[in-house]
């Protein structure tokens, strides 16, 4: 349900997007949240969602000279988006975190107190890798629709081999690329309290114009290289760049929401220490998350559109639609469809079903029809 708290209350926020060129200091600027402390003066303790692997390791070393406790930072190395999502969100929701031992068995992971580990803050570095597997993952699957198509098309090994290779996303595919990204990003600053860091290579920004009677393409910047508007509702954006002296600096791109800088403003040697203050100022204010997660919300606007101003009428053409299913791919695309409408949980729900009735869990994998059309009642 909608949260309400009184404007006195709200703990102010930090969500920081950083982009910029390699050796740009993106890592070490969200690994000098180690130097920071909490509102109690306590240090705070560090998620550190590693998508380089191993982009901190060698700052590692410098931390301890500084008389930083390592215990209050956890490092996750993952270049997939499902165990991102996944950290991110055993994080936001404080559930128990387990490190691997020197045997390799897992133990429950402490910080620095000898407490359960309670990340303070959030790291994702190198979104960029995240969002680029996405759509190679996004790929790998057009390949194989591309294919499966063929196949039921009954086109010969040679057209099957040539449709899959030159398959490439379709406008569904891009969308779903597009949402998935935003959702995680969303979740980070909607979903959690807790201070978080993203960091994002970038990419020049190239567009279509007329020079001199002739259509070019002509650089109008840099941009975050990843999904597209990936930063935009982060409270402060810094694009870090290498002055013509060799120092390294920030660019706010945005307002930054937490008042600390202006617009555009330049920093030198950007670091989150100079955001120390919004932290002290949010001294005996409480954690209110302003959101539900994204997946909550999306659920009740399914449900709410599943009910539908027209039902009777959505109903009948479904029904019309369903009755007119005549091949295999016909069975396969409908089933598909109602797939792409299922929640999590309902997804969930229905793979011991598909286990108890015998039937592969992959539907694309099912030749006969009358093996669909038990998998599309399945499905509901």
């Amino acid at each position: 349900m909608a949260k309400t708290r009184r404007g006195s209350a709200v703990k102010k926020g930090m969500k920081f997007f950083v982009y910029g060129e390699q050796g740009t200091w993106k890592s070490s600027f969200a690994l000098d949240f180690m130097k920071m402390k909490s509102e109690d003066g306590k240090p705070l303790r560090v998620l550190y969602i590693d998508c380089e692997s191993g982009s901190v390791d060698n700052y590692l070393e410098d931390l301890e000279d500084q008389g930083i406790d390592l215990n209050n930072l956890l490092l996750v190395y993952t270049t997939s988006y499902a165990e991102v999502e996944e950290w991110a969100t055993k994080a936001m929701n404080e559930e128990e975190l387990f490190v691997e031992n020197d045997e390799g068995e897992l133990e429950p992971a402490l910080d620095a107190e000898g407490l359960p580990f309670k990340a303070d803050v959030i790291v994702v570095d190198g979104i960029t890798v995240i969002s680029d597997n996405v759509k190679f993952a996004a790929i790998n699957v057009s390949e194989k629709r591309a294919k499966l198509k063929a196949k039921a098309a009954e086109k010969n090994s040679t057209e099957q081999f040539v449709a899959e290779a030159t398959a490439g996303l379709e406008f569904k595919d891009h969308d779903k690329i597009k949402m998935k990204g935003k959702n995680l990003l969303r979740s980070l600053i909607t979903g959690t309290d807790k201070y978080v860091v993203v960091t994002s290579r970038e990419k020049t920004k190239k567009v279509m114009t007329n020079v001199d009677g002739k259509m070019q393409l002509v650089e109008v910047g840099k941009v975050p290289d990843t999904w597209d508007d990936a930063p935009y509702e982060f409270y402060t954006v810094l694009r870090h760049f290498e002055d013509e002296d060799g120092t390294i600096k920030a660019q706010v791109m945005r307002k930054d929401r937490t008042k600390v800088f202006e617009q555009n403003e330049i920093i030198d040697e950007p670091t989150p220490l100079y955001w120390q203050s919004v932290i002290d100022g949010n001294k005996g204010k409480k954690d209110t998350v302003r959101q539900e997660s994204i997946e909550s919300g999306i659920n009740k606007d399914e449900e709410v559109i599943a009910k539908g101003i027209h039902k009777e009428e959505s109903d009948y053409k479904e029904e019309q639609s369903e009755n007119k299913l005549e091949t295999v791919e016909d069975y396969r695309n409908a089933i598909q469809k109602k797939m792409d409408t299922l929640t999590i949980q309902k997804k969930k729900a229905l793979l011991p079903k598909v286990k108890k009735s015998g039937l592969p869990i992959d539907f694309n994998a099912i030749e006969d029809i009358e093996l669909l059309k038990q998998f599309l009642e399945l499905v509901g």
